[in-house]
């Protein structure tokens, strides 16, 4: 799978991929860096097999949303212990 069509698949899944916080390098290498939420980042090499691919992503997005469900119980907590 290209790069490009890592991307395409990835932010199509709802991860977020800005191409100014992935590293020039290691982007012209086919690696591409997911960013997820509050720090999180999520790797996909493109040499990888599309089996391969397709579980990271899966896991990636099962963390992202883990994550983001997280903060949205820690940001209620917060406006009702106001």
């Amino acid at each position: 799978m290209t790069k490009e069509n890592v991307i395409k698949l990835g932010t199509q899944l709802g991860l977020p991929f800005n191409e100014n916080t992935n590293f020039p390098h290691a982007l012209a290498k086919g690696r591409v860096v997911f960013d997820g939420c509050n720090g999180q980042r999520f790797l996909i090499e493109s040499s990888w097999e599309d089996e391969e691919i397709i579980e990271t992503l899966g896991k990636s997005l099962i963390l992202y949303g883990r994550r983001l469900q997280k903060m949205d119980i820690n940001r209620a907590l917060n406006i009702n212990s106001d």
